[in-house]
């Protein structure tokens, strides 16, 4: 005799970290994701970086670079993140890299 297993959805509908992660579309996101371009500076790598801010949301940052990056590697940002707009500077992780910039996460 053969059973049918089904799979389990209801612990991934209450807890948004597991929807997250399970979803295949990009659009699910924990913070929204706000467009803009705003010229930022930034420490990594032991170095000052110029860059461009493309979008930013309360979790985190796309910034528009070149150079050599490493995932998980540590930086600091200034940009536009206190509600009055001034420059602030944020810690984060470089959680992912492309030909065009890093994506930064934010830590507390």
């Amino acid at each position: 005799m053969v059973k049918r297993i089904r799979p389990q959805t209801g612990r991934s509908k209450s807890n948004p970290i597991l929807r997250r992660r399970g979803s295949k579309s990009r659009n699910t996101r924990l913070h929204t994701r706000k467009t803009c371009f705003v010229e930022t500076h930034f420490a990594a790598n032991r170095q000052l970086f110029e860059g461009i801010i493309k979008n930013l949301s309360a979790g985190g940052t796309y910034i528009q670079v070149k150079g050599r990056f490493s995932v998980g590697g540590d930086i600091i940002v200034a940009g536009p993140f206190a509600a009055n707009q001034d420059d602030v500077k944020r810690r984060g992780k470089i959680v992912r890299m492309d030909g065009q910039g890093i994506g930064v996460r934010f830590v507390q």
